[in-house]
């Protein structure tokens, strides 16, 4: 157990050495970039240039740290992609917590059934969010 955590902090290390992030009590500091979380369990991006300028408001931590790196390279096209995905990402968990419980606490065959099929639909477009975000995060940070 103990060379396992050692083995993480020590890819841990590597990692943060070759991206120019730093993490300090669950704020993201990217370049002149801050993320932090806020009480709603959101991620804000913030622009740290004259004190923290507020950018935008992201449910993934990593889209926000993705955003970041797109709107410091002036690309508001890739960096708006991203926070469409973000977007589509937390409608589609809410959908699924939303679902799963009317499926639950319904008694009627005929909606129980509907939530279902809706839930199984919502799962599905979830895992291609994801994988859309994945993609990007290895062009993002893989160049």
């Amino acid at each position: 157990m103990i060379v396992t955590n050692e083995l993480y902090r020590q890819m841990e290390r590597e990692l943060l050495n070759e991206l120019p992030i730093r993490i300090k009590d669950n704020i993201l500091e990217y370049n002149n970039y801050v993320i932090k979380q806020h009480n709603d369990k959101f991620w804000v991006l913030y622009a740290n240039f004259n004190g923290l300028d507020f950018i935008k408001q992201f449910y993934l931590r990593i889209s926000a740290l993705m955003a970041a790196k797109k709107y410091e390279a002036i690309k508001m096209q890739d960096f708006n992609h991203i926070y469409a995905l973000d977007q589509e990402y937390c409608k589609l968990y809410n959908d699924i917590e939303i679902f799963r419980f009317q499926a639950k606490k319904t008694a009627d065959l005929a909606k129980k059934d509907n939530y279902y099929f809706r839930l199984q639909e919502a799962k599905l477009r979830l895992e291609h969010v994801r994988s859309q975000l994945e993609n990007l995060y290895r062009t993002t940070f893989n160049k």
